[in-house]
This record gives C-alpha cells, sequence and structure tokens, in this order.
C-alpha cells in the first residue's frame, strides 16, 4: 500500500474515530429526528441487500448507500429509475432518477453524479374543530431530496466520495428545507492473491456517514392562529413557536466476500457473495444486516438478506413496520461491443401491517472505460 492509500485509509478510520462520539446511540433520543425520507432507500438494485451492501454497492444508487461507490461503475455514463411502492396499501410512492457521469478520457478524473428522489402520496382530507371528519377539501404532503456527489478511486483499493443533498418537506401551508452531507470510503483488497487467478477484488470493506447538517425549522401560515386579546374585541394573529428538526444522522459499517463456486479454476461464471451490515442511528435502534447475493455470468442475479433489529421479531416489542426479510433480482443485457448495457431490477422489503415495499429499476449504461 502506497502513502496515498494509506492516506485514505486513515481518513476512513479517522471517520470512524470520530462517529463514535457523534453516534453514542442514546436510547432517550431515539425518535426525535425529522426528515425520515433521508434514511429510505427507493432503488431497486441494492435494497434486496440492505444496509449489507455498503462496501460493494458500485454506481449511481451508490449515492445513497455509499458515495465512495459512484466511481466504481465501468461506464462512463450511467441512468438510473427507480420506482418504490412504499408500504403497498398506504398510497405513498417514491420516484428516483440518478445520473453517473465519469470525467476525462479513461474515466481518471473521477464521477459526478446528481440524484433526485421524490415522494408521490395520495391527497389528505382537510379537517378542523369544526368539521373533524373532512368533506371541505384535501390537502398533499410534499417531500423531496436533490443531490450532487462527487467520487474518485484513488487506486484499484481505495475510494472516497461526497454528496451534498437538498431536502424539502411540508404542506401548503407550512413546510421546511436543510442541507445535508454524506462521506464514505471504500476499500477493496483480494485475500490470499493467486498469480493469474482470475478472482480478484473479492474482499470488499466500507464506511459511510449520512445525514450530516444543520437542524431543519418549519415555517409558514399553518403554524400561526388568531386570538382574542384579553379585554379585548379585536384578533390578532400569533405564530407559534416550534422546535427544530433534528436531520437522521447515521453511520454504516459493512463488508462482502466474493466466492467462487466453479470447479475449473479458469472458469468464473458463477459467484457468491456474503455480506454483513452494522448501522448505528443517533435516533432510532441500530441495526445488523446478513445478506447474500449469486450471480450467474454477470447477467442474472439474485439476492437476499435479513435484517435484525432489538425485539424486531415480535410484533410487541417490534419499532418499525419492517420484519427483517428481504430480497431482489437483477437481469443486465449486454448491447453490442462498446459496452453498452441495459438493466431491470426489482426488490421486496417484508412489513407488517401493509404489503410490503416493492421497488422497481431500469438502469442504462453507457460506454466502457475498461
Amino acid at each position: 500500500m502506497n502513502r496515498k492509500q494509506k492516506n485514505i485509509l486513515f481518513a476512513g478510520l479517522l471517520i470512524l474515530g470520530f462517529s463514535g462520539n457523534v453516534f453514542a446511540g442514546n436510547p432517550e433520543r431515539q425518535g426525535q429526528a425529522g426528515a425520515a425520507q433521508l434514511t429510505i432507500n427507493g432503488w431497486a438494485r441494492s435494497s434486496g441487500m440492505g444496509w449489507a451492501n455498503g462496501s460493494s454497492i458500485k454506481g449511481a444508487e451508490a449515492m445513497f448507500m455509499n458515495v465512495a461507490g459512484l466511481d466504481r461503475f465501468t461506464n462512463k455514463t450511467e441512468l438510473v429509475f427507480g420506482r418504490t411502492e412504499w408500504l403497498m396499501g398506504s398510497g405513498i410512492a417514491i420516484n428516483n432518477v440518478a445520473l453517473a457521469q465519469k470525467i476525462g478520457d479513461d474515466g481518471d478524473g473521477g464521477t459526478f453524479g446528481l440524484t433526485v428522489m421524490q415522494y408521490s402520496i395520495k391527497p389528505i382530507d382537510i379537517t378542523t374543530e369544526q368539521n373533524p371528519y373532512g368533506g371541505i377539501g384535501t390537502f398533499r404532503v410534499s417531500m423531496s431530496n436533490i443531490g450532487l456527489a462527487y467520487a474518485k478511486s484513488f487506486s484499484n483499493n481505495i475510494s472516497a466520495g461526497i454528496i451534498a443533498k437538498m431536502v424539502s418537506e411540508g404542506i401548503p401551508d407550512a413546510n421546511a428545507s436543510g442541507i445535508t452531507l454524506d462521506v464514505g470510503v471504500q476499500y477493496i483488497s483480494t485475500l490470499r492473491p493467486v498469480q493469474g487467478s482470475i478472482k480478484k477484488d473479492d474482499f470488499k470493506f466500507g464506511i459511510s456517514m449520512k445525514n450530516i447538517g444543520p437542524d431543519m425549522i418549519h415555517t409558514g401560515d399553518g403554524l400561526s392562529y388568531k386570538g382574542l386579546l384579553q379585554n379585548g374585541t379585536f384578533t390578532k394573529t400569533i405564530q407559534v413557536k416550534v422546535d427544530p428538526i433534528k436531520m437522521p444522522a447515521l453511520l454504516n459499517i459493512s463488508a462482502s466476500y466474493d466466492i467462487r463456486l466453479d470447479k475449473d479454476p479458469n472458469q468464473y461464471d458463477n459467484r457468491l457473495t456474503m455480506g454483513f451490515g452494522f448501522t448505528n442511528f443517533s435516533y432510532s435502534a441500530n441495526q445488523f444486516t446478513l445478506a447474500a447475493e449469486y450471480a450467474y455470468k454477470d447477467f442474472l442475479t439474485v439476492r437476499g438478506g435479513i435484517l435484525y433489529q432489538d425485539g424486531i421479531f415480535a410484533e410487541k416489542t417490534r419499532s418499525s413496520v419492517f420484519t427483517g426479510p428481504m430480497a431482489g433480482l437483477s437481469y443486465d443485457w449486454k448491447m453490442g461491443e462498446d459496452g453498452n448495457v441495459v438493466s431491470l431490477d426489482y426488490s421486496f422489503r417484508a412489513t407488517n401491517p401493509f404489503n410490503g415495499v416493492h421497488s422497481f429499476g431500469i438502469r442504462i449504461g453507457l460506454g466502457s472505460t475498461e
């Protein structure tokens, strides 16, 4: 490992050490953060393995999981579309679009990325004290995130990235907006390297810190009311003072290892990847994720995993709708000899109540840097 690689790895370890103080996981603070959409993965390819994917994720979807993987894809340009039916039956959908563009003739200048996440929520009935059952109209909740990212591979082993995100949420008469930063590092190596072996870069390790930023605060006419002055005959508009919203900061540490299933030492058509992730949330219970991914000839991929959180397997003690299991499927078509590829992705996450979370995605890769 040269000096530059050591410096990047040291920076990653410094992030990990600093985060030990920032993300103490104080139980008394759980549930006090806002902007929960920043913790929701609306992408079909990566969500099939959950937070165990942070070490091996690459391309445009890495802007959610671990931005360091943004520069790891082999195309020059990648465009991804995603649609998630969030908690099927709730009337909530998530639309995603992301663009990753390599810089330089060989892509050695790093990768810029742009990602947009927008929620589609069915209208909600307006209710008042005089009309508690509605019937006087509806309103919509708006939630969106826009991110601008940059990542660079400093060698075949180490990559790092950063993304700035603008988050906005609200209703017609009250809203809030803010800015957060994500940073990430990925380290890739070969365990027990064998000269001439076709199995390389089989061990991957990743660290990412997400949603670091100042508090948000809601403003708008919806936070005011008309009050009758004491001993008076007229009213005055009074603004309600609201508390600021903490960002849902988190730390993810993940690792994965590729296992070659082919008996022929010169063949590598069947790959099994085992992944593990630990996610430390500032305002909710920590999570452990164990996942696996099987790939056949780099065009058919099946993945699945299990998420563990304290009390998750019992309905009385579960603190979220997720019950643990997740799964996904991808199919990649290589188009011609220019390295172009089109992929279809799907993932499912089990919940109770509701009928699970279903995500669909289309990925288009253009050109090749290999």
